[in-house]
């Protein structure tokens, strides 16, 4: 790869892809957001993976793709952008020239196959797998906005955080994440690459206690067991990677920055 690289951020205004559109800008690389919704940011496509708009044009004069786009709110797990969307992506950057691509994947999501998202992202991992265009795949851990935005979810009856005491997670820090990304796009492509974890594995009821409290909540926390088989795949740590603690910002830390 040159010094200098124009990357193709999909998901570029999400949680991960604007740390690493930022990223990639201060490393003096070019950054294109393809993005449904780009509006506010420069050097932007606007289009969907889930119908094809805009894909070619996307692709065009870019040497290397970061694929953080996901729909994880889309019925049935997300298919039609995260497999179907990824395949057409990759088809547009094999007929431009592309030279590698780096998919943002789920840490432990063959451990839970279980939950239909995680099946999906799978799916995308074999799409990537296929070689069409040179790749990278990196897994990371949940988010800590994903977990603050899940306990948010589980205390929204009066007075009490209905939360299942046993799930475990090992959150990190995005803009963590983006880093290593922008390493690994600047980079040889690599296939599979070690996990990036967070600093700390904890159980939900750790974090949804460090999470009332800096919130200056009284809510009352009430147990709940964990939910479905997905549920007791995840108590049972199937989505932790103990021997990749990678990120150093704790999920306390980022309470912290958050809600001082």
């Amino acid at each position: 790869m040159s010094d200098k690289l124009n990357v193709l951020v999909t998901g570029g205004t999400g949680t991960l892809g604007r740390h690493v559109v930022m990223r990639l800008r201060q490393a003096g690389h070019r950054a294109r957001i393809f993005s449904r919704h780009p509006k506010g940011h420069v050097d932007t496509v606007q289009g969907d993976l889930a119908t094809g708009v805009g894909v070619a044009r996307a692709v065009t004069g870019m040497d290397a793709i970061i694929h953080a786009a996901s729909a994880t709110r889309e019925p049935l797990g997300g298919s039609s952008v995260d497999v179907n969307g990824t395949r057409r992506l990759l088809a547009a950057a094999h007929s431009a020239g592309v030279k590698h691509v780096v998919l943002v994947s789920i840490v432990g999501i063959d451990k839970v196959p279980s939950y239909p998202y995680y099946r999906t992202k799978l799916r995308a991992e074999a799409v990537v797998r296929e070689g069409a265009v040179p790749w990278s795949i990196l897994r990371a851990t949940q988010f800590h906005e994903f977990i603050d935005a899940m306990l948010d979810g589980l205390a929204r009856l009066p007075g009490v955080a209905m939360v299942p005491f046993k799930l475990q997670f090992q959150p990190v820090d995005a803009s963590e994440v983006a880093r290593r990304l922008v390493q690994v796009v600047t980079a040889e492509p690599a296939g599979m690459l070690p996990d990036f974890g967070g600093p700390e594995a904890r159980d939900l009821k750790s974090l949804a206690l460090s999470w009332l409290t800096a919130r200056r909540s009284g809510r009352r926390m009430v147990n709940l067991p964990p939910p479905f088989k997905f549920g007791r795949q995840i108590a049972g740590g199937g989505l932790l990677c103990p021997d990749h603690q990678d990120g150093a910002i704790t999920f306390d830390q980022y309470l912290v920055g958050k809600y001082r």
